[in-house]
């Protein structure tokens, strides 16, 4: 296969269709001419990439705009109707389940409360079996009210390190009580996953960072740090380079020296003294 400075010609079309769905995304509807200066591309690359998108079903007409002087031009847009997509959050207190529309339309939600506190509150197969009937439900849902559509992904934000194995996703959350939890082999073995459909698991300071950069307040922005407080405390960096973000274990960065003791056990991480479990308790020990 072709290569151009080290990527394939599959490559390069690959990239070409992602700016494309993107700036559809983020800026649709628009028009050929348009797509080709925000995507970068030329005249007759994004014609060729939007007619590929449009046989996909990905992409289809949306009316037309007027010209001073000059032919009307069609616009285009992400086919709303085409799939559907799951996100869900393992979140320090629930599990929150959504349904999206190709356009990132909300459909359906669903949450489950986690029991106990802390650690305590992440056993492996409650939280698994949140997350299968979460998605059970809001696809219910949506077939109830709407339709079914086709399914196109399931991505999960998780607390800890994700690591990637030839065996499925494996996730190391010490703050949660998890040891290399094989959490993909688990929903896959569960069979109430469609087996072709991708799954994505994804360190949630990270999946709050991309969010943010795309439909919050870093859109636009090429560098960004993201900071989320919470029960934990975590932050996502983003740059030119690394354009996903990269989740940064700051909540236990130790800013006091044989200082308050962390939920991961040792002591003077951030946060102990910026988690909301450890505002709360120092709060209390005040006399609130």
């Amino acid at each position: 296969m072709a290569r151009h400075g080290g990527r394939t010609v599959r490559d390069l079309r690959r990239e070409s269709r992602s700016a494309v769905l993107q700036r559809l995304y983020f800026d649709g509807p628009m028009s050929r001419l348009a797509l080709g200066s925000a995507a970068g591309l030329s005249s007759g690359s994004v014609s060729n990439v939007v007619a590929e998108l449009m046989a996909d079903g990905l992409v289809e007409e949306a009316g037309s705009l007027g010209a001073d002087g000059g032919r009307p031009r069609t616009l285009v847009r992400v086919a709303a109707d085409r799939g559907r997509l799951v996100g869900v959050d393992v979140g320090e207190t629930r599990v929150r389940v959504e349904l999206f529309d190709l356009s990132m339309s909300e459909l359906a939600r669903t949450e489950r409360v986690l029991p106990g506190h802390g650690s305590r509150s992440y056993d492996v197969g409650v939280v698994a079996g949140h997350i299968l009937d979460g998605v059970a439900e809001v696809l219910g849902d949506d077939a109830d009210a709407r339709g079914a559509g086709e399914l196109l992904g399931v991505g999960i934000g998780v607390p800890g390190i994700v690591e990637r194995t030839a065996a499925g996703t494996l996730v190391h959350g010490q703050t949660v009580g998890w040891d290399a939890v094989p959490l993909e082999a688990l929903l896959r073995g569960s069979g109430r996953l469609p087996a072709h459909v991708p799954l994505f698991i994804e360190n949630g300071a990270r999946t709050l960072g991309q969010a943010e950069m795309w439909f919050g307040g870093g859109r636009g922005a090429r560098n960004a740090v993201v900071v989320l407080f919470g029960s934990g405390v975590g932050a996502c960096v983003v740059t030119d380079e690394v354009e996903q973000g990269r989740a940064v274990e700051w909540g236990h960065l130790t800013v006091q020296v044989r200082g308050r003791r962390c939920r991961c056990g040792a002591r003077g991480c951030l946060e102990a003294y910026a988690g909301a479990e450890a505002l709360l308790a120092r709060w209390r020990e005040a006399g609130g």
